[in-house]
């Protein structure tokens, strides 16, 4: 089996090769994992012997050779009446596993006909044969077959464990080689340049069985479209953190505004950081709540401030910041405040419950902040597009006594 399953491990390279260069660059490195992975990915054997089934019929038996007291005339064979147990075993897994040997392996092999998703186990005895070999000679091949499919899951399961880290280097040469070829790095990126004297922020430590779908490519063909860095959206997420933190620490300041005081002044903030390609400032106010960063006006980064007004509002809110994104890859933050509610933690409780149940979600991505949640969303103009968002929530909440901020 050992053979196998490393032929299997060589068909990595070729597999991530064979993704179109179109779908390759419309889908994020961990859809491609998981979609490459499903299709190498080995089902390991389990037996389910809670549903197994026996039959009993009379049959002939050949005793030639047999050495229990009886005999042959001539060398030929000499059946003698019998009874034959047939025992059906189901099974779940990829049958061609039996066909091979585990690692290790015993001289002792079990013995069984593999009939699609059944094992068949027949035991044979004369008539006057005790009745308890019947019961000897199946837990002796039962235990052979179950010793040998768990000698076959710990090899299934390194292998299956082993395919992440092969595929996702694979699909790092691949892009490599496509970002050298076509240039496409340099396209995709809108620069944005700390301004010179600009404070600094030490960066906040952040860890990171149906087929998968891909995302469809646009039937035109990808055409490469400006966009920002990962790099460049953690830091601007980073800037947003500290400054709503900064707002919690003096609740009192900021309690009174609306959203579009809020929005300005987390607007000049990050215009205090961070310099456009050809203008100086890189962010933009787009309507009353909204920041956005833009080129021939479609954005490829925006951050909606709303005050929480319950579940409903959030979802509007979610509506409003995925109909400005219609850039591929686009990034974004969500920036909820609190400024009415006394529990906060409930408010806390419903942030993620309503942004997985908005019909665009797809999946949650790796956050580990309090109060902050990040997850991949559709376009909704496009459903070959994703769309990262970004989510806080700042508790402005003045009750007249000093406030812990809820974890």
């Amino acid at each position: 089996m050992d053979g196998q399953l490393r032929a299997r491990q060589g068909h990595v390279s070729g597999a991530v090769d064979g993704v179109p260069k179109d779908q390759f660059l419309v889908s994020s490195d961990e859809e491609l994992i998981e979609y490459i992975a499903a299709s190498l990915h080995v089902e390991p054997l389990v037996l389910h012997e809670e549903a197994k089934s026996m039959n009993q019929t009379e049959t002939q038996i050949d005793v030639s050779g047999d050495k229990n007291g009886y005999f042959s005339r001539g060398g030929g064979p000499f059946h003698i009446p019998g009874t034959r147990v047939d025992i059906t075993i189901p099974f779940t897994g990829e049958e061609w596993i039996f066909r091979y040997r585990t690692n290790p392996w015993s001289t002792a092999f079990p013995r069984a006909d593999v009939q699609r998703g059944h094992l068949k186990l027949t035991i044979s005895q004369p008539h006057d044969a005790d009745p308890n070999t019947f019961k000897s000679s199946y837990d002796r091949e039962i235990k052979l077959i179950r010793e040998y499919v768990e000698r076959s899951q710990k090899q299934i399961e390194s292998y299956n464990a082993s395919l992440p880290n092969l595929i996702r280097s694979a699909v790092t040469h691949r892009r490599d080689r496509l970002g050298r070829h076509g240039n496409i790095a340099a396209l995709l990126d809108i620069p944005l340049a700390a301004k010179p004297g600009a404070p600094s922020i030490a960066p906040v430590k952040i860890e990171v069985r149906k087929p998968p779908r891909l995302p469809v490519p646009p039937k035109t063909g990808l055409v490469p479209e400006p966009g920002i860095t990962d790099e460049a959206y953690e830091q601007i997420l980073r800037f947003i953190r500290h400054q709503g933190r900064t707002f919690e620490r003096t609740p009192s300041t900021y309690a009174v505004h609306g959203e579009e005081d809020l929005r300005n002044i987390v607007l000049a903030q990050l215009n205090g950081h961070f310099q456009g390609d050809a203008v100086g400032e890189a962010f933009r106010g787009k309507g009353k709540t909204d920041i956005c960063i833009e080129q021939d006006n479609r954005a490829a980064f925006v951050g909606e401030c709303k005050l929480w007004s319950g579940p409903a509002g959030l979802t509007a809110a979610l509506d409003q910041l995925l109909g400005y994104l219609t850039w591929r890859d686009s990034k974004a933050a969500l920036i909820m405040f609190n400024s009415k509610n006394k529990d906060f933690t409930k408010i806390l409780e419903a942030m993620p419950e309503t942004l997985r149940a908005h019909p665009l979600f797809m999946r949650d991505l790796p956050c580990n902040e309090a109060g902050e949640w990040r997850m991949q969303m559709r376009s909704e103009e496009d459903a070959g597009r994703r769309v990262t968002v970004h989510a806080y929530v700042f508790n402005l909440y003045q009750s007249g006594e000093p406030r812990i901020r809820s974890i």
